[in-house]
């Protein structure tokens, strides 16, 4: 028999491309799976050629199908009649990756045995009832430190085993001396300048006189795309750049990128339709972009960062400056591409001997590579870890093991005096947050034993109950004070209020065995710390002897 799952994706076509990745390696492992796809038709409508090569059934909607020119009992009747529709099948699992609003609800009203993802109980709160999809709930939506690529947190949920490692395209040799580049944004944070595409371009069109470069975008590109074109810098070389933004499809850049050496873009819808066809890339990561969780997922990609301290920045903050733009310069871009279209391997070796520290010092290069969990994104640039990405490598271990049961042989990370420093800074807050979840168990077994006695004492079990709520409060005021232990503490929250129980006694024992959990992931992160600043103290005490 079949097991028929179905998957809600209702946001954008990169993220739809990043669910077929994700949902395909699960059909590798579970061949009688079949799977329906209910998506928003203006994202899905066209790559629909690419999601019927995975999904044995999709289904399109918009919501202004339902509501335009029609009179609210008549938009119900239309709505009745599309879950009708929907639940014709009997679906054995309901999967929500989008952890939007209105996902949630439209998971409710699908007729499913069991729901990942985010769904509306008999009271219309949100539920989620397993693990990971907490976790991405938790920190993707609210945090900046997520380690894992979305495609290995979509995997993770459907419960893939092991990752699919595609090998590189056998036909690759045989490919035309083609470069396709995407030098457009949703965003102004995201786009890089035009003026430095366009020196990229010259460059490059000047070192490889027999290769074509095509300029790939939407309909509304149209004009920047113009703009590229006609600059006096590239006016030489105008019959060998072409401009795919005026009628080619998602289908036709598709083929394009089948065909093509080397692509250079944003971090985009485009990006992963090059990841799909196996294309060598490099991807430029700006502005709101956090590279570990949407770079393609793609052995040996290249993402190119800005090394400010305030990437990535938060969406809802304006910056009319930019810095971070400035940070990356078309040399090194222009120096990695070259390296790839004569396929070389790029790694530190490379950069070293190519670049100068001058160029170096205001980007951190990171590199993809498969592992056995899924996606790693290597920094391959000569810098030491910053403190951002030693949490990130704490986080990593911690929750592949707590969560999937994984142990992760990771060495500690290179880290750099200053690093040092603010570590240490942090092993206050770790302490105190390890006491507080600590006094999270000592109240939680204090409701338990007060709800065991014969006459119940509610006014002292609902006196612990606040405490466990101050507890809450007092988590929150951490996580402010020290912003990179925010995802674990999240985590916990979000984990602690799905507590599955009927009644008191269960509630509680659930959360009981959360705060002993969540006191030992705390307790393992303090660890981390001092083991990762131990060197530093230790040569720090012999210069001060020394002196």
């Amino acid at each position: 028999m079949k097991t028929k799952i179905a998957v809600i994706q209702l946001t954008r076509i990169g993220d739809l491309v990043q669910t077929l990745q994700a949902t395909r390696q699960f059909k590798a492992e579970n061949p009688n799976a079949e799977f329906t796809l209910i998506a928003r038709r203006k994202f899905a409508k066209g790559i629909g050629f690419l999601l019927e090569t995975v999904f044995d059934h999709i289904v399109l909607f918009e919501t202004k199908d339902f509501f335009i020119d029609k009179t609210l009992s008549s938009a119900k009747s239309e709505l009745s009649t599309f879950l009708f529709n929907v639940n014709k099948t009997e679906f054995d699992f309901c999967v929500n990756l989008t952890f939007s609003k209105s996902s949630s609800y439209l998971a409710s009203c699908i007729n499913a045995k069991h729901y990942l993802g985010p769904v509306r109980n008999s009271r219309s709160e949100i539920q989620i009832n397993d693990k990971w999809s907490q976790y991405l709930y938790s920190n993707v939506l609210n945090g900046t430190n997520v380690p894992f690529n979305l495609v290995d947190l979509y995997r993770y949920i459907l419960g893939v085993n092991e990752n699919l490692v595609l090998d590189p395209d056998p036909n690759f040799q045989n490919r035309a001396n083609n470069i396709v580049i995407h030098p457009f944004a949703s965003q102004r944070k995201k786009k890089w300048g035009i003026s430095k595409w366009n020196e990229l371009i010259y460059k490059l069109a000047k070192d490889f006189e027999d290769y074509q470069f095509h300029i790939v975008g939407g309909n509304e590109d149209k004009a920047e795309a113009a703009r590229m074109l006609n600059s006096p810098a590239l006016s030489q070389y105008k019959d060998r750049i072409h401009n795919h933004t005026v009628k080619s499809s998602i289908a036709d850049v598709y083929q394009l990128l089948m065909n093509t050496r080397l692509f250079i873009g944003h971090d985009s819808m485009v990006s992963h339709l090059a990841s799909e066809t196996l294309t060598p890339s490099i991807v430029l990561s700006l502005g709101t972009v956090r590279p570990n969780e949407t770079s393609p997922y793609g052995n040996k990609v290249i993402t190119i960062a800005p090394g400010n301290k305030c990437f990535p920045c938060p969406v809802e903050q304006r910056c009319d400056l930019l810095p971070c733009h400035n940070s990356i310069n078309h040399q090194v871009v222009n120096t990695i591409a070259t390296g790839l279209i004569q396929q070389k391997e790029i790694n530190q070796d490379f950069l070293k001997s190519r670049l100068s520290p001058l160029h170096m010092d205001s980007v951190r290069i990171y590199r993809s590579e498969y592992s056995d969990e899924g996606i790693d994104l290597n920094l391959i640039s000569n810098h030491h870890n910053n403190i951002q990405e030693v949490f990130k490598q704490y986080y990593k271990i911690i929750w592949l093991y707590y969560l999937r049961g994984v142990e992760s042989n990771s060495e500690l990370p290179n880290i750099s005096k200053e690093t040092a420093a603010q570590l240490s800074e942090y092993t206050s807050g770790v302490n105190y947050l390890f006491e507080l979840y600590n006094f999270g168990v000592t109240y939680a077994n204090r409701i338990l034993d007060d709800a065991k006695e014969k006459e119940i004492n509610f006014k002292v079990i609902q006196e612990n109950i606040n405490k466990l709520g101050e507890i809450d409060q007092l988590c929150n005021v951490t996580k402010k004070n020290y912003p990179l232990l925010q995802g674990l503490v999240d985590y916990f929250y979000v984990n602690k209020a799905n507590a599955i129980g009927n009644n008191l006694v269960e509630v509680t024992q659930n959360n009981l065995l959360i705060y002993y959990d969540a006191s030992n992931l705390v307790a393992v992160i303090n660890d981390f710390v001092e083991k990762s600043i131990s060197p530093h103290m230790v040569q720090h005490q012999e210069r001060n002897k020394e002196v």
